[in-house]
């Protein structure tokens, strides 16, 4: 089994800083709690993944799986950066079992959106080219090491990576085996609501090897001057 020299591969393309033995707060901005019922999200969250098939609901990792197989003929039209970690992942053990997961995107909310939707805005003030996405992850499924660039979205909405606001949301109380790591932060014992910035490329991970479903979100935009 090889090691992974994570600064030597990636320094290259996005900024390293990281020391493994300090805390960098810097990194993980925690923006304050998003005053919602929880519960009732919830549980009509969980029932919408009756509807979908994590493996091939187009999403996420799954997006670049077709019929079980990687579909190299997408990845090869990412940036360098990205086909870097794509190359990465597969040598370390990612697949098309253990990384896919549930992903639902704004209206299919329902009734929920604009609740939500309010709730952030109240927080963060009325903000441009809204996208919200609830992840759902089974147990023992992750998404693995990575940094969001957000070079998509800077293209789909002409503006630059520096305007580009993230707020990733825990949406229960934290339980066994449940974690998220912004940087060199680790997320623990926190509460539903808590909110944290997730800058582009920094490195941050989302994983479950508890026994119940992980449920988080996460708000992308550019706020107003």
């Amino acid at each position: 089994m090889r090691k992974v020299d994570l600064k030597k591969t990636f320094q290259k393309y996005f900024p390293w800083h990281y020391d493994p033995l300090k805390e960098n707060t810097n990194d993980c901005p925690a923006l304050g709690n998003l005053d919602l019922e929880y519960n009732s999200i919830v549980d009509f969250v969980l029932g919408l993944c009756e509807k979908q098939n994590p493996k091939n609901n187009g999403r996420g990792w799954s997006y670049y799986f077709k019929n079980g197989r990687v579909r190299h003929d997408v990845i090869s039209k990412r940036p360098e950066s990205f086909q870097k970690m794509f190359d990465t992942w597969l040598k370390t053990g990612w697949n098309h079992d253990n990384s896919c997961f549930y992903e639902f995107h704004d209206n299919e909310l329902g009734e929920y959106y604009p609740v939500i939707m309010e709730a952030y805005e109240k927080m963060f003030g009325k903000l441009k080219n809204k996208q919200l996405r609830v992840f759902v992850k089974p147990p023992m499924t992750a998404l693995g090491l990575h940094c969001d660039t957000y070079n998509s979205y800077a293209r789909k909405h002409g503006v630059e990576q520096k305007q580009i606001f993230r707020a990733f949301t825990v949406m229960e109380d934290w339980q066994w085996g449940h974690y998220n790591l912004i940087g060199n932060e680790v997320l623990h014992q926190y509460r539903a609501g808590e909110c944290y910035q997730i800058n582009p490329n920094i490195f941050h991970l989302s994983g479950n090897m508890g026994f119940n479903p992980m449920i988080t979100m996460n708000l992308t935009g550019v706020r107003h001057e």
